[in-house]
């Protein structure tokens, strides 16, 4: 069995994936406290190290990680989001963290290395002039590896979600032919296919974190999320105000904020004067039953309404729209204040990934299973030619 190593292994999407395929996931790293428990709660037999990636020495990765065959992850991507910085011609210090595969593959020099980031990336830079996926590529071809660039749609491959990533497929001292893109597209599953099943609740609801399934799977989507699972966590709706519950009851599926009328607009900031300038699409956006969802990003509980009921989706819902089976456990806060709110309030302890973000963050693990299926192909030189499932 392959031994691998997952880098900024977040609440273990990646992981999860690569484990259903075959591969041991020997050892993660990832700096959240929140991230990590999840991670732990999840993978007991990883051991998880709670660090930064870049203040690992390489003496240390030396010893702790010597062996691996596969080196995978996905470093931040806010520095190359079309949200982020990058917006404004900034450029995000944490890109650099991008480099920091290239250390570990110098070190440990495993057969194959995955790297995952947004579709930013294909333009995103580390520098005022110096493009980060070229510069990636070419110090991994300095150390003896091929490179392939791939663009991922997850909706392709059964996550009911039109999520689209960047993958850079790596193997060392031999080419590595990548045909993932060329394999037909199996049918899509839809937002509704995903989670009917789930109890049906509104924002006034109180649910306990432990609850029972109130139905029967209606497709084989759930069916497979529900396998081996007793019953339903991370499924507690999100409070609502009467105002905000009158907003979200007049948009309709595949509608916004923008599209309603004047008086459900937000409200300016300290003040109870309605906010008439632009308003945009990706705010309180009412999904559509019968597609695959938009993108969750790691703020999806302002952005994904339900499609049938007043409210915004549960940390559970975005986890069956990201593939996550119902066994998988989040740790953490449902929702936390900004960051700098919170290091303005001086509650530094506070800080970190909610289980939110945690899910948004994520690599959808059956994306995951089938780059982990295609890697174990190549390495048995059979090349990247077949789609698998959750067993």
């Amino acid at each position: 069995m392959l031994s691998a190593l997952d880098l900024f292994a977040g609440a273990g999407g990646f992981s999860y994936g690569m484990s259903a395929a075959g591969i041991n996931v020997v050892a993660a790293v990832e700096m959240d406290k929140y991230a990590v428990q999840t991670y732990r709660a999840n993978h007991p037999a990883t051991r998880v190290f709670h660090a930064n990636v870049a203040e690992i020495s390489d003496e240390e990765i030396q010893a702790n990680f010597r062996g691996i065959e596969v080196l995978f992850g996905g470093p931040p991507c806010q520095g190359f989001s079309v949200a982020g910085p990058s917006q404004y011609g900034k450029v995000d210090e944490r890109n650099e963290l991008l480099f920091q595969f290239v250390r570990f593959a110098r070190i440990l020099r495993p057969e194959v290395i995955v790297v995952e980031n947004v579709k930013g990336i294909l333009n995103g830079r580390v520098g005022s002039t110096r493009g980060a996926l070229g510069l990636l590529g070419d110090a991994l071809s300095k150390l003896g590896y091929s490179c392939n660039v791939l663009l991922i749609r997850a909706a392709d491959w059964g996550v009911p979600q039109t999520r689209e990533r960047v993958f850079l497929f790596a193997r060392r001292n031999l080419n590595f032919s990548v045909d993932l893109l060329r394999i037909p597209p199996g049918r899509r599953t839809s937002v509704w296919e995903a989670f009917s099943d789930l109890p049906a609740l509104d924002a006034i609801d109180e649910p306990n974190e432990e609850q029972d399934y109130h139905c029967s799977p209606s497709s084989a989507y759930q069916r497979e999320m529900r396998v081996g699972s007793a019953g339903v966590w991370n499924h507690v709706p999100m409070k609502h105000t009467a105002r905000i519950v009158k907003r979200l009851e007049a948009i309709l599926p595949g509608q916004s904020l923008k599209d309603v009328s004047v008086e459900h607009g937000q409200r300016k900031r300290n003040s109870q004067e309605i906010d008439k300038t632009m308003r945009y699409k990706m705010n309180c956006y009412r999904l559509d039953p019968n597609s695959p969802a938009i993108t969750l990003p790691a703020n999806f509980q302002t952005i994904h309404v339900h499609p049938f009921l007043n409210r915004m989706l549960t940390a559970r819902e975005g986890a069956r729209l990201q593939s996550f089976p119902d066994t998988y456990h989040f740790c953490g806060p449902r929702t936390l204040m900004s960051k700098k709110l919170l290091e303005r309030e001086g509650r530094h302890d506070e800080i970190g990934l909610s289980q939110y973000n945690q899910i948004g963050n994520a690599v959808p693990p059956l994306v995951a299973k089938a780059i982990g299926d295609q890697i174990i192909q190549v390495l048995e030189g059979r090349g990247f030619d077949s789609v698998a499932r959750f067993a």
